[in-house]
């Protein structure tokens, strides 16, 4: 039986590779994944949202408790005041002043109990809550649904130089939230740079 030449371009024949049982070159389909891996991490970049407003947002949605449960930033010294903490728990009250919110704060440090108190302001036309005594510090305000857990909110603190303060903070209603919650919390910003990460051990018992 006669075999006809296959003909290609530039004389190539197209199944001389095939004839011999090769496959594609391992060197070649690493070059073509690290190429596709380059192409997502481009065509999806980190997932960002804004802040709320609160100057528009009912403040009597987030009054009641609050369980701090994680931290994060892109300097390790902007975590390091939570290190020494356990389990806290924080309430938000309005005051008597109109636009004005109060948080108090029970920390367990060590074996101690400590309690402290910030009031915030909320101005008009303006999206920060305004801590006072500390006009510089920015406080914003963020859903937790972002993060899958609609109980939950995130309050990110910014103060510029000298300061430079730039920090995320995870609060549930809950003292338990899904692993879930704290890992997308965590990978959100650590695709953004905040690689500083402290999670609350909450190994022993609540202030009251």
């Amino acid at each position: 039986m006669t075999h006809l030449p296959t003909r290609t371009p530039n004389g190539f024949k197209s199944f001389q590779y095939l004839d011999q049982g090769l496959t594609m070159p391992t060197e070649l389909a690493s070059l073509l994944l690290y190429v596709y891996s380059l192409w997502v991490a481009v065509s999806q970049p980190c997932p960002t949202y804004t802040a709320l407003s609160v100057d528009s947002v009912n403040p009597e949605e987030y009054l009641g408790r609050w369980y701090f449960l994680a931290a994060v930033s892109g300097r390790e010294e902007d975590l390091q005041m939570f290190r020494m903490m356990d389990s806290s728990v924080f309430t938000m009250q309005t005051a008597a002043v109109p636009q004005t919110v109060l948080l108090n704060g029970d920390m367990r440090i060590g074996q101690n109990c400590t309690r402290a108190s910030w009031t915030y302001n909320i101005l008009p036309g303006r999206d920060d809550l305004q801590l006072q005594g500390r006009p510089q510090l920015q406080t914003f305000l963020r859903a937790g649904e972002h993060h899958n857990c609609s109980d939950c909110i995130v309050l990110q603190e910014v103060e510029p130089a000298p300061a430079t303060l730039n920090r995320y903070m995870l609060y549930g209603r809950e003292k338990a939230v899904p692993e879930d919650v704290i890992k997308d919390f965590r990978e959100i910003f650590a695709c953004q740079g905040k690689t500083a990460f402290f999670r609350l051990p909450q190994t022993q018992e609540l202030c009251s």
